[in-house]
């Protein structure tokens, strides 16, 4: 029962047994989470995700590129304002006035229902105090003017996504809309469910007489302001249970938190939390009967084939899910280790997993220039970075509910 991982030392690699591996790969820090919450820019997008906010960033011009692309690969960029700073203007505090301004055009136009402020790590560090500023344009326009502190170096110890969902909450607030509605929300931040989605199917068929809203796909910032008034919210991510939380405190909608999963308990578990938000039962046997044999026969055709792991977040949790299902996973490609990893990887150590944990940052040369050729199958883009000659298994980054994120990638082995 020796599940063996390398790290890097000073001097040589060091092999070290999966008992070992929460004391050698360093658990995610809130820093790591704060960098992480922000990959490259991407929380713009889920700013901009609300019709009728603008986001208006200020900072170098450096991070302000950032933000437009990844905007503009969403078709978000029109409601994306950019404010590039100069380090000049920054030292001598013109910027505030620069930025005052720009709102106060903006606000003006009359185009915006709300603007939310992003700024960079430099503000954060300086201590720059927006407060002033934004209550100023707020009081003279009547707009909500909300700062967004992103990134991990926030004075609060909250990470970006909660301060946003934060945000969005606030906004709501101010709505102060009446009423109810019999819609079912569906809150997360991976984007709009794909027409053929599970998940989709079982509410057009359970909640015939109500409309199914996504928080990734409003129509309208009236839509936004009307979520105070729903009949039931789905949250799909962390993101959307935060905002569930949030909702629930402050209207007492009822919530039901289906994440993504790969492992069989938390699959059913999920099936059956729907059943109870939505009242009704259902008979989930023949998906269970397709997925089992789905497992099988898959299973059969990669009898004595060695399956490598690396999709980041979950990498150990679908490894469990594999090594139950059948499968010979003989490595896992890890960053870190969180709070998660930790129970997925005791679990490993149980069923008598043999398998490799490398950590990504320290894979020498010489382990990279050997291709990893025992490798078969390498799931996940990590995984196919190092296991050059096996079969790339591209693992989808949008939502799955139930058994569809195990079975895609089962029917893409064969």
């Amino acid at each position: 029962m020796s599940c063996a991982g390398y790290k890097q030392g000073s001097n040589s690699v060091e092999k070290i047994s999966l008992s070992a591996v929460t004391d050698t790969i360093p658990l995610d820090s809130f820093f790591d989470r704060g960098i992480a919450d922000d990959d490259c820019g991407e929380l713009v997008n889920l700013a901009l995700a609300v019709p009728g906010i603008d986001v208006v960033a200020a900072g170098p011009a450096s991070c302000s590129r950032v933000l437009y692309f990844r905007a503009a690969k969403k078709s978000l960029q029109e409601r994306l304002f950019l404010l590039p700073i100069s380090s000049n203007d920054f030292t001598a505090g013109n910027h505030l006035q620069n930025l005052e301004e720009s709102l106060t055009d903006l606000a003006a136009s009359r185009r915006s229902r709300a603007i939310i402020v992003y700024v960079t790590c430099a503000d954060i560090l300086a201590g720059t105090d927006f407060a002033s500023i934004t209550e100023r344009v707020e009081c003279q326009h009547g707009i909500p003017v909300k700062v967004f502190e992103r990134g991990p170096l926030s004075r609060r110890r909250t990470l970006p996504k909660e301060r946003l969902c934060d945000i969005f909450i606030d906004l709501l607030q101010r709505g102060n809309r009446s009423g109810s509605n019999n819609c079912i929300q569906l809150l997360g931040d991976a984007g709009k469910l794909a027409e053929t989605s599970g998940l989709r199917k079982m509410l057009m068929h359970y909640c015939s007489d109500g409309e199914i809203r996504e928080f990734a796909a409003l129509d309208s910032y009236e839509q936004f302001e009307e979520m105070t008034t729903g009949k039931l919210n789905i949250a799909l991510d962390r993101f959307g249970y935060d905002m569930a939380v949030g909702i629930q405190k402050k209207w007492n909608i009822p919530f039901v938190f289906l994440p993504a999963c790969y492992n069989m308990k938390e699959i059913k578990g999920s099936y059956g939390a729907l059943m109870e938000a939505l009242h009704t039962t259902w008979d989930f046997s023949q998906d269970s009967k397709a997925y089992h044999q789905l497992a099988a026969q898959t299973a059969a055709t990669l009898a004595g084939k060695q399956i490598a792991v690396g999709i980041g977040a979950r990498s150990f949790e679908l490894a469990y899910a594999l090594m139950l299902a059948g499968f010979s996973v003989s490595t896992i490609f890890a960053d870190i280790v969180n709070k998660n990893d930790r129970a997925y990887i005791n679990a490993l150590l149980a069923i008598g997993s043999q398998a490799q944990v490398y950590l990504i940052s320290n894979v020498t040369g010489e382990t990279q220039a050997g291709g990893f050729t025992e490798i078969d199958v390498a799931i996940g883009e990590k995984a196919a970075f190092y296991c050059a000659k096996a079969k790339e298994i591209l693992v989808s980054a949008d939502y799955r509910f139930g058994y569809e994120g195990i079975t895609e990638i089962m029917e893409a082995m064969r």
